[in-house]
């Protein structure tokens, strides 16, 4: 399992935290560049805005889990 591997957790942790990091910034340009080129309705665009913060923001978190675990691993042996 890759929860397993420690080089594997830890690579898994740091592209979560990547992506996480990517959506959020993409969700903040996605009020002030995106919308306005591809005219959504207001309710579309505060869906696209929020969703992709949110997925960010869960990638984030579920990466600093993962990395807390590999360094208690680490810790431990």
């Amino acid at each position: 399992m890759l929860l397993n591997d420690p080089k594997k957790s830890r690579s898994a942790g740091l592209v979560l935290l990547s992506l996480g990091l990517l959506l959020v910034s993409c969700g903040i340009l996605w009020q002030h560049a995106l919308a306005p080129m591809l005219h959504l309705s207001t309710a579309v665009d505060d869906f696209f805005h929020g969703f992709s913060i949110g997925l960010g923001l869960t990638f984030e978190m579920v990466a600093v889990v993962v990395l807390m675990r590999v360094n208690a691993g680490r810790a431990n042996s």
